[in-house]
């Protein structure tokens, strides 16, 4: 029997951004990185580390307490010293900085790491760290600091090694003397020697790690970009490297050849050679062909510049590399000559047709200092006003160039550091045994690394339906109970697009301690992982768990998962929350840092849809791109971004997931905001629950903004819009063709009637030449209410404005929950209270492969049509009534509990339903029934047993929440019976 958890209220920790991580170019406030649980907290000034702070909590929080209070606990932390130090030769040369703290460019947070962050940890890493003695002197160093923060611990990991100082300017070449480029990159002005129309481009291109950057760029580039007449070059991205071609004669003629394999080199010299014999381009790296691409055609000759750097007009990022060796020549060069070049770099035995040729050794060698580090000593510590803790490692002799070293500083709140000789942790699989387990002081906790186990059924892009099942044992030789910080680290998921963990005991039943979601598949050096943080509490003795990784289904249903996705490895570096349903790639994504870009939703897409019956199944599919949540601007027409956004990772899923944001708008926090996402478990199409409370505290103008926005999506295609009430269709348009950007389909519209109401794009589609499932979007509206100077506004506005043309002039609309009619700015004292359902549709049946067989003969029946969206809308407004609790919510169904037996009944219902019973007392011996005809019959979804219901622990109220999806599809009343045994 099930008794409440030994698990305290303030075992939590929440990590963000206090000025937000976007900013505008005027925006001076520093970067402050802010760490949080609920015993302590600290925050660090990316730019000047002396400034930071931390300070125990005396006051209990819970989780979602901590959360609403913003940053307000940070406000009272006291000066700390977080010193970071190498002595060599008796002087010593502390950080005091990093370059995300200091790079001039505001508007893209650089080398901050998001790796983990969620309920239990914060795990950030800071690139580029900056050291100086007392005299300002700098230290020639490599170093970055890595900071996990669990609800009990902060730990810090420096990582050094004696490096160059790498500035634009002359360096070490291939041979002899190379080029840097770190901020000012390489420009040859036009030449016509540089524009032959059969040519060889060759140059030699080296990547320290030192300079090593996320973003996209050009390495070389003549005449632009790709789309430009007369363009040649190679780009780089995630590590791919491209060869670049443009003829100019047709659009088809634009060619690149991409490679992702071992040829470029980390770390070291590579050659790369792009050759165009008139008929077909070919793409070298160290000498191994790559690629051949047959266009036909004589080029025409540009008139651009030559960059090393960057993008030729002077536009993107610059890519921080070294350059030596860069030749043009007037002809293709053969495979054997290419191979010779790249043996011997600074040797050309033939030399015909050679335009262009710059070795960089005529310009005299800057001095390139060599770092010696010898017997030095490498601390940390941390001191607060009442703790201290510090860590120092000697290195004697010779500390080599290019040498890591890492030094670990774990401050410990808890009464015993850790490890402690009297605990053990085990995990085992009934496939391949016993896995090891460390403690890794980097994380400060027990560690399973499962890089590589036999599965007896496929992953990857299938219907799964199995689960990863891990046994854990840990044993407690001790006298106390005690939370065992524990890290599960699966480096081969059987599917990272969707996942969801789920903490069960040794039977299987979900015990509710909650199992951080935190993934990654975009570090090429790691592919694809999950690590998943949690605390399993370990009474003296031996408890057992189960750990339950669910991928396609969770019983008979597909699972639904909200997961931090680490865009490490990607391009942005901040909070970027992933939400699925199955495995089968995302179905919602919100960029919350909006490190990418600067909207809140990003990619959107459809639940078990294919390209037509014969398409693929079990794949990725679309449903057109992005949206936002409120967009409001300074007086300067400037949108405010997020400031202080804090994230609670209520549930991860796999029933109903429940993520809630707090934070402000703007730097000045001219806008409170408050959000609530949800997704379900479902088989028949994709649902995302966003709820908002905004409160504004200044003046802001809206006038050039939206309440909410659905679209920005390129090649997308619109054909109708439809928009209703609860009493049905208001009005469909057909949506004209040729539309610009940003003409205004219709005036402002107010949505008449009683709510729910609801927009549709019906027969919407992706106009682009992928083959998988492409479909529609659509928003039902289920609440309203805005108050401007003391007006009170309950019906939604909108409006569809054109966006970006998709091709052909074929019309693409967004839609936009506008402010009321005449109203252009909100005061201090108005509010904002909305509440919204995004779905995405197939436009025929045959899209359709899911198994439920009353979805699919409706959209049999109604093919791109306005009333599969009204279907949901009046649907699933349910009225629920209760017996032995209180509904708090009718959709999803919460429902907080007063008696050991509650009784439900429920009018109406399309597809499942998600029902959440708060207030248990219990996690085990709890059934749900089905009451028909007076009869119950209890609901069982499970295929591997116990597999079908959700538990989530409160630690504050020591009381359980327990989760169901109701097949309510028939619609009609319903009663059920949820009684404790």
């Amino acid at each position: 029997e099930s008794v409440p958890l030994p698990i305290s209220q303030r075992d939590y920790s929440f990590g963000y951004w206090l000025n937000g991580m976007r900013k505008h170019v005027g925006d001076s406030s520093p970067h402050v990185l802010c760490l949080e649980s609920g015993y302590a907290g600290f925050r660090l000034d990316l730019a000047d580390f002396g400034q930071s702070r931390f300070a125990r909590f005396d006051q209990a929080l819970s989780y979602t307490e901590a959360l609403e209070a913003g940053a307000t606990r940070l406000e009272h932390l006291q000066p700390a010293a977080l010193e970071i130090e190498l002595e060599s030769k008796g002087r010593v040369f502390r950080a005091v900085s990093c370059k995300g703290g200091v790079d001039p460019d505001r508007r893209k947070l650089e080398g901050a790491w998001l790796w983990e962050s969620g309920r239990m940890t914060q795990h950030y890493e800071l690139l580029d760290l900056n050291f100086e003695d007392a005299e300002g002197r700098a230290l020639p160093c490599h170093a970055s600091l890595d900071i996990m923060m669990w609800p009990n611990s902060l730990s810090f990991t420096a990582e050094l090694a004696p490096s160059y100082v790498y500035v634009d300017g002359w360096h070490h070449g291939v041979v002899g003397n190379g080029l840097c480029v770190v901020e000012k990159p390489w420009k040859v002005p036009h030449d016509a020697r540089l524009e032959p129309r059969e040519l060889s481009v060759e140059c030699w291109v080296k990547i320290p790690e030192e300079l090593e950057s996320e973003a996209y760029g050009y390495l070389l580039a003549k005449n632009g970009h790709l789309g430009t007449p007369g363009h040649y070059g190679f780009s780089i991205h995630h590590g791919q490297i491209k060869a670049h071609l443009n003829v100019a004669r047709t659009v088809e003629t634009r060619r690149s050849i991409a490679h992702r394999g071992r040829s470029f080199k980390a770390y070291a010299w590579n050659h790369l050679v792009l050759t165009y014999d008139g008929k077909a381009m070919k793409f070298y790296i160290n000498g191994i062909l790559q690629g051949t691409e047959v266009v036909g055609q004589l080029r025409k000759p540009g008139k651009g510049m030559l960059v090393l750097g960057q993008r030729a007009d002077g536009r993107g990022e610059v890519i921080r590399a070294l350059y030596d060796q860069v030749r043009v020549w007037d002809r293709a060069l053969s495979h054997q000559e290419i191979q010779r070049h790249q043996k011997q770099p600074n040797h050309l035995e033939d030399s015909r047709g050679l335009q262009y040729n710059e070795r960089f050794d005529s310009y005299g060698a800057n001095e390139v200092v060599t770092p010696e580090w010898n017997d030095v000593i490498f601390r940390m510590r941390l001191k607060g006003a009442d703790d201290e803790w510090q860590a120092e490692s000697r290195i004697a002799g010779a500390w080599q160039l290019g040498e890591k070293k890492q030094l670990t500083l774990n401050c410990d709140l808890r009464a015993e550091a850790l490890p402690q000789a009297a605990l053990s942790v085990k995990v085992s699989t009934r496939e391949e045994g016993a896995t090891p387990v460390k403690f890794d002081p980097a994380y400060n906790a027990y560690v399973a690394e499962v890089t590589r186990w036999r599965r007896g059924w496929p992953g990857g892009y299938t219907d799964i339906r199995d689960y990863d099942d891990f046994d854990i044992v840990v044993e407690n030789t001790g006298q106390t109970a005690v939370n065992v910080p524990f890290l599960f680290y699966l480096r081969n998921p059987a599917q990272i697009t969707g996942m969801c963990p789920v903490l069960c005991d040794a039977e299987g039943v979900p015990t509710g301690i909650p199992v951080q979601l935190s993934k990654n598949w975009h570090y090429g050096k790691l592919s694809a992982y999950f690590r998943g943080t949690m605390q399993l509490p370990s009474q003296p003795g031996v408890s057992l768990y189960k750990l339950r990784i669910a991928y396609g289904f969770y019983g008979a249903l597909p699972s639904a998962s909200h997961a931090q996705l680490s865009l490490v490895g990607y391009g942005g570096l901040g909070r970027w929350d992933q939400l699925a349903i199955g495995c089968w790639g995302e179905s919602f994504c919100f960029d919350m840092d909006m490190s990418c870009v600067d909207v809140a939703i990003t990619d959107v897409r459809m639940l078990m849809v294919r390209n037509g019956k014969d398409g693929d199944k079990w794949n990725w599919t679309d449903a057109g791109w992005g949206g936002d949540w409120l967009c409001v601007n300074d007086a300067k027409q400037q949108k405010l971004f997020f400031s202080e956004m804090k994230t609670a990772y209520q549930a991860h899923g796999p029933c109903l997931s429940e993520v809630d944001y707090d934070g402000h708008y703007g730097s000045q926090r001219q806008v409170a905001v408050q959000a609530k996402v949800q997704t379900l478990r479902t088989d028949d199409y994709a649902r995302t629950f966003q709820t908002f409370k905004y409160t504004f505290d200044q003046s802001v103008s809206v006038e050039k903004g939206w309440l909410f926005k659905m679209g920005r999506t390129r090649s997308y295609v619109t054909p109708k819009i439809a928009y209703g009430n609860r009493e049905g269709l208001l009005q469909e348009h057909d949506v004209p063709n040729g539309l610009k950007a940003g003409d205004e389909f219709l005036p402002k519209t107010t949505l008449t009637g009683a709510a729910p109401w609801w927009v549709a794009f019906p027969g919407a589609y992706h106009n682009n030449d992928r083959d998988w499932g492409t479909g529609y979007r659509a928003l039902v509206i289920r609440s309203y209410k805005a108050v401007i100077s003391g007006k009170e506004y309950n019906n939604p506005t909108v409006s569809f404005p054109a966006f970006y043309p998709s091709g052909a002039e074929l019309s693409n609309l967004d839609c936009l929950l506008s402010a009321p009619a005449g109203v252009t700015t909100f005061n201090a004292g108005d509010s904002l209270e909305l509440e919204v359902e995004w779905i995405t549709l197939p436009r025929v049946a045959d899209d359709y492969y899911g198994p439920n067989e009353t979805f699919r003969t409706h959209v049999a029946d109604n093919p791109s049509s306005w009333k599969t969206t009204y279907r949901e809308a009046i649907g699933n407004d349910l009225k629920v009534s209760v017996e032995g609790g209180t509904v708090l919510h009718n959709y999803p169904i919460i429902i907080k509990t007063e008696q050991p037996d509650v009784h439900v009944s429920i009018e109406g219902g399309v597809g499942y339903v998600p029902i959440r019973f708060e207030g248990l007392k219990r996690a085990r011996g709890v059934t749900l029934y089905q009451v028909v005809d007076g009869v119950e019959t209890a609901l069982d979804q499970s295929v591997h047993g116990n597999d079908f219901w959700q538990t989530d622990y409160d630690a504050k109220t020591q009381t359980y929440k327990i989760t169901f999806n109701l097949p309510l599809n028939q619609g009609g009343v319903t009663e059920w019976h949820l009684r404790s045994e």
